[in-house]
């Protein structure tokens, strides 16, 4: 029985002991669990915190253990070495350790543009600046040689001025002799011209009769030359109204009107085959005869105009621009156009200024009676100051009046020029008229050209 007691009681001690270990182990598991899950908070606080200030990814890139690396090796922090070079960078751009990105942006946003890195404006800043330095050392080099230039040109004014005054202290000795010989030629020349008086008024008296006698020679003389000389210019007038008006009227007849309609319109003998065009005007006469020059040296005007509306092949139609009711246009009336030829182009030269809108103010060209003219089939040679041999017909316009008297003393350059061109212009229509007379080419004035075109 003793023994089964000890035996009994060694197991509920192991009991005892196996129950107080289970309950430490259960104690100190609860504990080190509580601690445990204590630390994983802490660890998951430190995490977020961290992941404020980098993500896991960013934590294990290069650059962020580079930076790791750099603020160990200036033994500071990671945020304490970020912050002190983004200070240093703000004080190198603006001066201020404190200033944010916008403001650096605020500052520099016209330096800044297109975002542009500040590196490559500096760049180009400093570029241009060196470029703006080498222009300036040119200019300064430049401005040096132009000081030395005036240096030199003031040594040179310098010494002509020294000379100058030298030249006039010659010259003001000169003059001075000059002064002196004039006051003797002077004194000499009052007892010449007081001995020439007194001999004068001797022979005055002795011949004062044989003057007055000549001089009313000199005003018959003088009178008689007027006479004639207005005769001459009378005989000359129309020897030149004779000369200007050589045309041969067989030669100014262009056509005939075949009939008149019962309208506006008649009926002409000249077609495409004759060179006829639209537009073409003609004027109307008679016959051949009336085409003779009257005393004023101008053709007649017909007793109608026409301009042509319809062309056939060899008859065109024209219709009526001008008619004169006792002088009704009938068949056989004769067409004349002094430009117009059905089997010959004439060859004309165009001289002079004309009036084209009849407002009595001459054109700067005569470009447009050129084109009229070989519009109209003719032929138009250039104006070279002198007639060619095979010219028809010169065509001169209004005729310049030739300038009276010379510009005064002290006329501006632009009177001379105006003298200079008003006579040139006078010389040259002369020039070609007295050619024009010599070879015996018929003259068209502005007017004969417009009644033998019959245009209005």
């Amino acid at each position: 029985m003793a023994i089964r007691s000890g035996a009994g009681t060694g197991v509920i001690v192991s009991l005892v002991v196996f129950v107080l270990a289970t309950v430490f182990l259960l104690v100190l598991s609860i504990v080190f669990y509580a601690s445990n899950r204590e630390q994983m908070e802490l660890v998951n606080t430190a995490e977020a915190n961290l992941s404020v200030f980098a993500t896991g990814n960013e934590q294990s890139s290069d650059a962020v253990q580079t930076i790791v690396a750099l603020a160990k090796e200036s033994n500071q922090s990671v945020t304490n070495y970020l912050n002190s070079q983004v200070e240093d960078r703000n004080r190198m751009i603006t001066g201020n350790p404190s200033s944010s990105t916008e403001d650096i942006r605020t500052e520099l946003g016209s330096v800044l543009g297109n975002n542009t890195p500040l590196a490559i404006t500096v760049d180009q800043l400093q570029r241009s600046l060196n470029s703006r330095q080498e222009e300036i050392n040119a200019n300064l080099l430049a401005l040096n040689e132009a000081n030395q230039q005036i240096q030199s040109l003031e040594e040179q004014l310098a010494s002509q001025v020294e000379f100058a005054a030298s030249e006039v202290d010659a010259v003001k000795g000169q003059w001075q002799d000059v002064q002196d010989e004039s006051a003797q030629l002077n004194t000499k020349a009052n007892d010449f011209f007081s001995t020439r008086e007194e001999r004068d008024s001797r022979l005055r008296g002795g011949f004062q009769g044989r003057i007055q006698q000549l001089e009313r020679d000199v005003d018959e003389l003088r009178i008689e030359r007027a006479r004639l000389q207005s005769t001459i210019d009378e005989l000359r007038d129309k020897v030149d109204l004779g000369k200007m008006g050589e045309v041969n009227p067989a030669t100014l007849v262009d056509g005939t009107v075949l009939e008149v309609s019962t309208g506006d319109e008649v009926f002409i003998d000249r077609g495409a085959n004759d060179r006829i065009i639209l537009g073409m005007t003609f004027e109307v006469y008679d016959s051949p005869a009336q085409l003779r020059l009257d005393q004023d040296g101008e053709f007649p005007a017909g007793k109608a105009s026409i301009e042509v509306v319809k062309v056939g092949e060899t008859t065109s139609t024209a219709k009526i621009t001008r008619s004169t009711t006792s002088q009704p246009i009938v068949r056989g009336n004769i067409l004349v156009n002094a430009i117009y030829d059905p089997e010959y182009n004439y060859t004309f030269l165009v001289h002079g200024n004309f009036d084209a809108n009849g407002d009595g103010i001459p054109e700067a060209d005569n470009g447009f009676i050129q084109d009229q003219i070989r519009h109209w089939g003719g032929k138009v040679v250039a104006d070279q100051g002198a007639l060619p041999g095979d010219l028809d017909f010169l065509v001169l316009g209004i005729a310049p009046v030739e300038p009276a008297g010379k510009p005064p003393h002290g006329a501006t350059p632009a009177m001379l020029d105006d003298y200079a061109r008003q006579k040139r212009a006078f010389l040259d229509y002369e020039h070609l008229l007295e050619q024009a007379r010599s070879a015996q080419v018929p003259v068209l004035t502005a007017n004969r050209l417009h009644i033998l075109t019959g245009q209005r």
